[in-house]
């Protein structure tokens, strides 16, 4: 049976709540952006998409296992609020990630590599460590006023974490939203922790 899954590292629950509070406020600027709600954010390293159980279960999350054992914790802060594609179009709203973050791209880059065998197809788009707030549930118009408050947001501290672990997450769309299941995680340096 495939599943719809994706890897990623948690959030503080100190991060999820600041970055809710900021919510709040851009929520009151635009009716046309469906926003994360915080207890679900997270920061995607891979989406898998739908994958047999078999597989991301096993032969994938000894892998993934493999991978990350050589790695370090990372030591990540959070800074400044962004849009994707571009200031003039929205269409993602985002918060920022600093410090180690040549260090999580090439943990991206490595566990991309060891997934290709497994057929599963190399994301074209650069990696971007980032947390997405909200994204506009069509070309946003009228957003001036959400796009000035999301530029005094540009430098906003809110919050440090240690991403010691990656976490596989089996993801059901719903109505509601989507539910997210943990289904295995994978400490970094194997479990040891500097």
């Amino acid at each position: 049976m495939k599943i719809r899954s994706f890897l990623a590292f948690d959030l503080t629950e100190d991060i999820r709540k600041e970055l809710g509070a900021l919510i709040s406020i851009m929520a009151a600027k635009s009716k046309d952006v469906k926003w994360v709600a915080p207890a679900l954010m997270h920061c995607t390293m891979k989406f898998f998409g739908d994958v047999e159980e078999d597989l991301i279960t096993g032969d994938l999350s000894k892998a993934i296992a493999d991978t990350v054992r050589h790695q370090s914790p990372l030591h990540l802060k959070g800074v400044g609020i962004g849009v994707f594609p571009n200031w003039r179009y929205p269409r993602v709203i985002w918060a920022g990630l600093t410090g180690d973050v040549d260090a999580a791209i090439a943990l991206h880059e490595r566990l991309e590599t060891v997934f290709e065998p497994f057929g599963l197809k190399k994301d074209e788009r650069a990696f971007r460590l980032h947390l997405t707030l909200g994204r506009a549930r069509s070309p946003l118009k009228h957003c001036g006023a959400l796009v000035a408050l999301v530029e005094k947001l540009v430098d906003r501290e809110f919050g440090e974490l240690t991403v010691d672990r990656l976490t596989l997450y089996k993801s059901v769309l719903t109505r509601e939203g989507p539910v997210y299941t943990p289904l295995k995680q994978f400490p970094l340096g194997g479990g040891n922790r500097r």
